[in-house]
């Protein structure tokens, strides 16, 4: 199989239905939460032309509409990823994980989520009235796309992005980053 424009992936299962904690599994139901426990990663069965077959077995990040909608489902647990090389919203393939690291595509860029920050109001009897967390829109650049260069700014520096723009996906070491375009980066911190 050679598509022309599009990556195919095997994914045998939609979602995590499992955790792993102390040693142990917990099994999960999957309804609840679900945008949290779908598949967002699966290996590469073929690529799209301009992209090297040497790519085939190297793991893809995708968006996760591609295990929901019917229309990318090609049976035998095979997807279409849409790909669009200049990005936008019609590309669905996010990055390549290889053995020498992660290859961003299109207009994503991955970022490492801030530590979250926890306020509580307390009573003058110490009594717990309420806990607020206090999302930070900054974070640290994981990986970017080729030719980016015009942001100055590389892995490892400190950005801030706008709002709703921090989708949470978990990479294949368990590492959870924020997929975006690099369209919704702000600023790059100067130290």
């Amino acid at each position: 199989m050679k598509p022309l424009r599009d990556f195919v992936v095997y994914i045998p299962q939609k979602f995590k239905d499992e955790i792993s904690f102390n040693g142990g599994k917990l099994r999960l139901v999957n309804k609840f939460q679900e945008f949290e426990h779908r598949i967002n990663h699966a290996k590469i069965h073929a690529v799209p032309i301009g992209i090297s077959e040497n790519h085939i077995g190297d793991t893809l990040y995708f968006h996760h509409h591609v295990v929901m909608e019917q229309r990318y489902n090609l049976g035998e647990n095979l997807y279409v990823v849409n790909y669009d090389k200049d990005g936008g919203y019609g590309n669905h393939a996010i990055a390549i994980h290889t053995e020498s690291g992660i290859k961003m595509l299109g207009d994503w860029c991955f970022v490492l989520p801030p530590d979250e920050q926890e306020s509580e109001s307390v009573s003058k009897s110490g009594i717990i009235l309420s806990i607020d967390k206090k999302p930070d829109l900054e974070g640290k650049i994981v990986a970017l796309p080729e030719g980016s260069e015009w942001l100055s700014a590389k892995a490892g520096d400190l950005v801030g992005y706008t709002k709703n723009s921090d989708y949470a996906m978990e990479l294949t070491d368990e590492t959870k980053v924020y997929r975006m375009r690099i369209t919704e980066l702000v600023y790059v911190k100067e130290e």
